[in-house]
């Protein structure tokens, strides 16, 4: 009887042990994109997000298009208009990205709103961390003054909050 529970706890340890071992994060390493695409192999089993500037990606758009980035700029307008959803406008030496939320929400994450306010009152540099494609950047993170934002947190998704109230 005592072999068959022994037998049965190191079984449920291993299903466990494997549980968790399988489901750990990759490592996340930054680097540019030249050191990135010299050592592919390198970053193989890791999660790589390349580091850039706007003026590089402005300028380089097709390389780094497809890719998650990271990058720190001003952040000169926070809103909607023009656009199917909310983002925020990030501007340095005459070079602009739009950085947006793809999920189309057009009520964002309370605290990623008070984020870019607080940003765009301040000043400084934000930085944001997302997928570029062909309309801008797709937000993952927003950094600000200590503050680290998941912007694809589903926390607010479905809360009503009234249109003229971030706006």
């Amino acid at each position: 009887m005592k072999l068959v529970r022994y037998i049965k706890s190191s079984i449920y340890a291993a299903i466990l042990l494997l549980a968790v071992t399988g489901c750990m994060q990759k490592e996340l390493v930054r680097v540019d994109l030249d050191t990135y695409l010299k050592n592919q192999q390198q970053y193989k089993d890791k999660h790589v997000v390349i580091t850039a500037t706007l003026k590089d990606i402005t300028e380089h758009f097709d390389r780094y298009k497809g890719r998650e980035i990271e990058l720190s700029a001003p952040l000169t307008y926070y809103g909607s208009s023009g656009f199917y959803t909310w983002y925020v406008l990030l501007e340095k030496e005459g070079e602009k990205l739009r950085c947006y939320e793809h999920k189309y929400r057009i009520y964002p994450d309370p605290t990623a709103v008070d984020l870019a306010l607080s940003a765009r009152a301040r000043g400084g540099d934000v930085t944001a961390r997302g997928d570029l494609m062909k309309d801008g950047l797709d937000l993952n993170r927003l950094k600000y003054n200590g503050y680290d934002i998941d912007t694809n947190s589903d926390l607010y998704k479905y809360r009503y909050v009234p249109l003229g109230r971030y706006w």
